[in-house]
């Protein structure tokens, strides 16, 4: 798969003949289990490549499909890119006259295919933008705004819209794109939220991860609102869940959630450190650590890291694996390599929510 992070979007974008283009925002990190995912629930799509945080990718049909998809944020069709944009105030005017040349009419086809089409169009831009520009992401929608109206008329309505067309501008390049999902499709999962609830698009690429068998034991011990459990369970066959917090609320959020999303689980208010668990019990552990950010602190985790490494080593069977996610690498992953019973195998650097946490996968070994 192409991978350029510092790209808005792949060199080109050419789907095979009879085929439309799309890309896909995500979480950055998770582009590999997006095209994984893409590739399992829509075998007939191309992917054309993907950059830190887009998925590209082509079919023949409308991907309505690609709106059930679990790891991905928002779905755009794909519009066209334009290079060489000033970094000086110049490069507005640029942005303006490229966008009032730029053909939205396939992209409007395909948001028809999905939505009702609306009588007198009304439409927003929104624009990102990375980079050292002398112009910010406002002045960027107010250009590309401008050449949309010159191009096609439309009414701009920055609630109500009809279409909401996408600028994303990194350096001296811009992709362009009309959102097609109605709302992020990580909202989703919960009905009532933690201080720390985890993103259920990360959630349940970190499930993927875990490689879900049916029938199989799997452990959150630090539950929050039960966003991972009510992720895995969408994956796999008949099992066995089981989560469990500190502290009474999260638990008491987590059965509810559960309980709208009509799963049943186990649901256990616990000390991590001291899981009331038998040895080698259980098959796979999915788990968002407490990072010392909103949850805890780095001095809290240097007492809680430990011990719940040690109960990981012990309840998992062997052969088991655990998907952890933290902010806190250099503790995690001296714990994991000091341990006899436990192996690293595999890392996710995430961007997420201004963070930079990462995915580990662990293993459990046989012989211990």
């Amino acid at each position: 798969m192409y991978m350029d992070m510092e790209a808005p979007a792949p060199p080109t974008v050419d789907p095979p003949p009879g085929e439309d283009a799309y890309f896909a925002t995500l979480i950055a990190g998770l582009e590999e289990i997006a095209a994984d995912e893409l590739r399992e629930r829509i075998p007939d799509a191309t992917v054309l490549g993907a950059v830190r945080g887009r998925l590209f990718f082509s079919r023949s049909d409308p991907a309505r499909e690609a709106l059930n998809l679990l790891t991905i944020e928002h779905l755009h069709a794909y519009v066209d890119q334009f290079h060489g944009i000033s970094s000086q105030r110049a490069g507005l005017e640029c942005i303006e006259e490229r966008m009032a040349e730029i053909d939205l009419d396939g992209a409007v086809r395909l948001h028809a295919c999905l939505h009702p089409s609306p009588r007198r169009p009304s439409f927003r831009i929104t624009a990102k933008r990375a980079g050292e520009h002398e112009y910010n992401s406002v002045e960027i929608s107010a250009a590309a705004g401008a050449g949309v109206v010159q191009r096609y008329g439309w009414d701009v309505d920055l609630e109500e819209y009809d279409y909401d067309v996408r600028v994303y501008v990194k350096n001296d390049t811009a992709l362009v794109g009309l959102r097609l999902s109605p709302e992020a499709l990580s909202r989703r999962a919960r009905i009532l939220h933690t201080a720390a609830s985890l993103n259920p698009t990360v959630a349940h690429a970190m499930c993927r991860i875990s490689e879900p068998q049916e029938s199989e034991v799997v452990l959150d011990p630090m539950c929050g609102a039960g966003t991972i459990l009510i992720e895995r369970n969408r994956l796999a066959g008949p099992g066995i869940l089981l989560g469990g917090d500190l502290h009474a609320n999260p638990v008491e959020i987590a059965r509810k959630n559960l309980a709208a999303a009509e799963l049943t689980c186990a649901l256990v208010q616990w000390d991590a450190r001291r899981l009331p668990l038998v040895r080698r019990s259980v098959d796979a552990v999915i788990c968002n650590l407490p990072w010392g950010r909103r949850i805890g602190s780095h001095r809290a985790n240097r007492h809680l890291y430990p011990a719940f490494v040690r109960e990981l080593s012990r309840v998992l069977r062997p052969g088991g694996r655990a998907v952890l996610l933290t902010q806190e690498k250099r503790l995690l992953t001296r714990l994991v390599r000091g341990s006899d019973a436990l192996t690293m195998m595999r890392q996710l650097s995430l961007s997420l929510s201004g963070m930079h946490p990462t995915i580990y996968v662990v293993t459990r070994e046989d012989n211990t």
